[in-house]
């Protein structure tokens, strides 16, 4: 447990619930928790404001730091702000942070991590996409410390299923789950997860002497266009990647995020996954819709099959003809117009296809070459968006639309 200190007497810090079996007491660089105190209350705010259509919300927070870094941090408040906002920008949230100095006191030593080997921490949701990560992971030879975060009872039973099938892989040295914040949620959609999920990696990446935290994301969800005011995600988004590496490095913290599958579609990505590893698709989880929706225990494997991510899922399956591996769905491959969700997912992949075939795409993301380390990042976009055109094409020819 760590105690925060204030003029005023000691303030509960959330993170103790995430932490429970972990000690600080060898760590130096107190920044660290400094950023996880931030980006969890910032998840925290997320989830704790019912959103109304059509009102953006205000939310104001406020996060301790250690009081020695306190002047740093309030330097880079406003960045922090902008990368919140870009994370809900769908919904038009404005934030305001308040940084307020502490004096840390960590208590007797707990449960230390003992030091790998490792020369990866790489997140593990439980996934399609981290699985495929895995795999990657497994045939480039990297030793690799997953990193989790038990979200819902659904999420961890996927985790939970993905870490069993792992577990006497080469590479793996094991996975570090944290648990879930005690905190109601009022919103579902949880935009600002993400930045939780990276501090957890980044705190478990300097505990363990880490430099690099894989994030193990498709290219098509990556970018997620918000077309006709749509409101998608930018949890992996090249900006969001980027904005929150800057203020990694502005507060001194030596660790690089690493998106590997930037360029690739999903199809792409599970295309090239083994034979064993196909057949243990089933076992991971893409649906949006579990996360909130009682339906989705974890004595099943059924999603809904009607969310944008199990869309992208079955035309991702489809597109290689691996829909034999694949979990079940509510709303099976072959679809149902009469429901109102699969309509507008459908809706929205075949704006997307639309806009690639009439090459307009560009106007709707929101890149830049600044967030990217590779000089030729547009044209390794159009060739991925192009190959996603035509997995949506197998798709349509296989179940219509």
């Amino acid at each position: 447990m760590i105690i925060a200190h204030t003029q005023d007497g000691v303030v509960e810090l959330r993170l103790n619930q995430l932490i429970s079996d972990m000690s600080f007491v060898e760590i130096d660089n107190t920044m660290v928790i400094d950023l996880l105190n931030i980006f969890l209350e910032i998840y925290v705010a997320d989830i704790s404001f019912k959103r109304q259509s059509d009102h953006p919300r205000f939310l104001q927070i406020i996060a301790y730091v250690d009081s020695k870094n306190c002047p740093i941090w309030r330097e880079n408040t406003k960045l922090i702000e902008k990368l919140a906002g870009f994370v809900t920008e769908g919904d038009g949230d404005k934030w305001q942070i308040d940084i307020e100095p502490v004096e840390y006191e960590f208590e007797a030593q707990q449960l230390s991590f003992i030091k790998t080997t490792a020369d990866n921490i790489s997140l593990l949701s439980g996934g399609l996409d981290s699985f495929c990560g895995a795999y990657r992971n497994e045939i480039e030879g990297k030793k690799t410390l997953y990193c989790g975060y038990k979200t819902s009872n659904v999420d961890t039973s996927a985790i939970n299923n993905v870490a069993n099938f792992l577990n006497n892989r080469i590479g793996n040295l094991g996975i570090r789950t944290y648990s879930r914040v005690n905190q109601k949620k009022f919103t579902y959609t949880q935009r600002t997860r993400s930045l939780l999920f990276f501090s957890l990696a980044v705190m478990t990446a300097v505990k363990e002497g880490i430099g690099i935290v894989n994030i193990n994301e498709n290219g098509i969800m990556t970018l997620n266009p918000s077309f006709q005011s749509r409101g998608t995600t930018k949890t992996t988004h090249p900006k969001t990647i980027y904005l929150y590496q800057t203020i990694l490095k502005n507060v001194g913290i030596r660790v690089q995020l690493n998106h590997p599958f930037l360029f690739m579609t999903k199809g792409e990505m599970v295309n090239l996954l083994s034979l064993d590893y196909k057949r243990h698709i089933k076992d991971t989880r893409s649906c949006s819709r579990s996360m909130h929706d009682p339906r989705y225990d974890t004595s099943t494997k059924v999603s809904c099959g009607t969310c944008v991510p199990c869309l992208l899922r079955k035309i991702s399956m489809a597109a290689y003809d691996l829909e034999k591996y694949d979990n079940e769905y509510d709303i099976p491959y072959e679809g149902n117009m009469d429901e109102e969700e699969y309509r507008s997912s459908l809706n929205y992949y075949t704006t997307f296809y639309d806009y690639i075939k009439s090459g307009e795409i560009f106007s709707e993301l929101v890149i830049k070459q600044r967030y990217y380390h590779n000089v030729d990042y547009y044209e390794r976009t159009f060739e991925m968006l192009k190959k996603f055109s035509v997995e949506f094409e197998v798709f349509i020819k296989k179940y219509g639309g």
